[in-house]
């Protein structure tokens, strides 16, 4: 049955939702912004008035993560191939959008639809394929954000240089919509009983060892989550994931850009995409083998190397501290992605999974809406971006000091039962001692 294979069908699962997420990501984070001089050009608006987009995006995100969670839980397959549809058109539809309301309009559809498309499939998904090796496939399943960021970069430019835009906007349309939908149809399977397997690690903690080193999670709904102060903690640390990697992520072209020139910029972007391809595999890895609370702490640290240089720089003579700041946020930027999926992953039962996601996904993107404009704005009233990188570090502490306080909050409320555990169970106190070296 589950034993008779060598290779376990979840990797297939990985495989597929790292091309269909991952290109979902980059079409929506790393790629988005390459079209605002053509656009703008084309249709008579401002640079600020195509930026508004992605707020549009994040907010109509925020509303309906929740919802969406709820009904991809349950009905995983069809509401994805649902979504592929309606993010292909939606992003096909800007091609035709032809003024403000037209292009604002089709903003809020993609951003609808891409709720369903970038990280609640995996987070889902890998949640119930894996018990065992569950970061380093949540971590493989969102690294396509990276490679398709690189790969489509270029393209969508060759596009808008040698065509026009709309053919950038139409072509990765019908060629993620034909590749989505074979994956979906052939590869993706909503759990493993479909194919009389089981989750990859389940069933084997049958020695005292392994039964005190089984993963324990939080199975509670979220009315009751609302009620306990940890979940509260996580939700603030999920706010400023979003509020510091969105805010630096969309700002960082900018900063190199300003200190370094457009040429040297583009060299140390392609840099960080290229080490944030292995570090989130590494990063995955990293969860599994040290836990939670040592592997945050290292991204954290990750940031905070990435701050420091910048502060420090003040001329485009400076190469060496920018290429350590992009080198650590190749690492430090996957606090907004493989972060917060993987510390939910290891954190939340099954039962609820996909609205408790959505939860803490609509804090995040309201940390992004929160962000991106703050960052923007000190760097404007400063006329550098110093305080930035100063207001950015120590955000990412108190990012830190949420996230640990609301992992150790989690611990008396962990057990390995899925349904049967209520909201006034709580584990006995060496049972929660055992968790520590866990988490």
């Amino acid at each position: 049955m589950a034993k008779s294979s060598k290779f376990f069908y979840g990797w297939w699962i990985v495989f597929a939702l790292m091309i269909v997420s991952g290109t979902a990501l980059a079409l929506v984070i790393s790629t988005f912004n390459i079209y605002l001089n053509p656009f703008t050009h084309a249709v008579g608006i401002s640079a600020t008035q195509f930026a508004l987009c992605s707020t549009i995006i994040n907010i109509t995100v925020m509303l309906f993560s929740p919802k969406v969670g709820k009904i991809m839980q349950s009905h995983t397959k069809k509401t994805l191939l649902v979504f592929l549809t309606g993010f292909c058109l939606s992003y096909a539809a800007f091609a035709f959008a032809h003024n403000l309301l037209s292009l604002y309009i089709v903003a809020a559809l993609f951003g609808f639809f891409s709720t369903g498309m970038t990280f609640i499939p995996p987070n889902i998904l890998v949640n119930r394929w894996f018990v065992e090796k569950k970061g380093l496939a949540m971590s493989i399943s969102l690294s396509g954000s990276a490679f398709f960021g690189m790969a489509l970069s270029p393209y969508i430019t060759y596009c808008i240089q040698k065509i026009n835009y709309q053919f950038a906007y139409q072509s990765i349309a019908a060629m993620m919509f034909v590749g989505g939908v074979l994956l979906i149809m052939f590869l993706i399977k909503e759990s493993p009983e479909q194919l009389g397997l089981k989750a990859l690690g389940e069933g084997q903690t049958q020695t005292p060892a392994s039964q005190q080193n089984a993963l324990k999670l939080v199975h509670l709904d979220p009315k009751t989550l609302k009620r306990k102060p940890f979940f509260w903690s996580m939700l603030a640390a999920q706010f400023l994931v979003g509020a510091v990697g969105g805010g630096i992520v969309l700002q960082l072209p900018v900063y190199l850009q300003n200190t370094f020139g457009m040429q040297q910029a583009a060299q140390f972007l392609v840099i960080t995409l290229g080490v944030m391809i292995f570090a989130k595999v590494f990063l995955g890895w990293l969860f599994d083998k040290v836990g939670l609370l040592k592997t945050t702490t290292f991204i954290a640290l990750c940031i905070l190397m990435t701050c420091i240089p910048f502060m420090f720089v003040t001329s485009s003579q400076m190469y060496i501290l920018g290429l350590v700041g992009v080198l650590f946020w190749g690492v430090g930027n996957c606090i907004g992605t493989v972060a917060p999926a993987v510390i939910a992953s290891k954190t939340y039962g099954g039962e609820h999974y996909g609205e408790v996601y959505g939860i803490c996904l609509r804090f995040q993107t309201l940390g992004i809406a929160a962000g991106v404009p703050a960052i923007s704005m000190i760097a404007t009233a400063t006329g550098s971006f110093t305080m930035v990188w100063i207001i950015s570090s120590i955000l990412t502490v108190l990012l830190l000091a949420f996230y640990l306080l609301g992992l150790k909050g989690s611990q008396q409320f962990r057990t390995r039962g899925t349904s049967t555990y209520s909201s006034s169970t709580e584990l006995p106190f060496e049972n929660v001692m055992a968790i520590d070296q866990k988490i």
